[in-house]
């Protein structure tokens, strides 16, 4: 095998680690911000929406108080998310800020930026 087919081969390999390193990333911090989200009915929890490219602006009346369907859909959008796209997580509930900013006892430190802190505390520094 020639060096310039090596360094192809690691190139994808290094290429396919990152994506995979994203993606995990994203599906693990996705789930523990639905998971520590406050749940009464279970609305909440069900209105995380992932995607990529823009955000979703709707809103389901479905309930969910486990969080699995959100979360199942994150993970479909994480698995079809490639390198250089953009990933968003959006809630549209007109009460997502109030709980976000510690209106639940439940969560009273938000989900959101917490857990997106977590994954830049664990990021190796530069």
């Amino acid at each position: 095998m020639s060096l310039e087919k090596d360094l192809a081969t690691a190139r994808i390999n290094f290429d396919n680690w990152a994506i995979e390193l994203v993606q995990g990333t994203l599906f693990s911090m996705t789930s523990r911000i639905v998971k520590e989200s406050p749940v009464d009915t279970g609305r909440f929890r069900n209105n995380w929406f992932a995607s990529i490219g823009r955000p979703i602006t709707g809103t389901t009346e479905k309930v969910d108080r486990t969080g699995a369907s959100a979360i199942n859909r994150a993970g479909k959008i994480v698995e079809a998310l490639d390198k250089g796209e953009t990933f968003y997580l959006a809630n549209n509930l007109p009460y997502a800020q109030r709980l976000e900013y510690g209106y639940s006892d439940q969560a009273p430190a938000g989900m959101l930026r917490v857990n997106v802190e977590r994954v830049r505390a664990a990021m190796p520094k530069t």
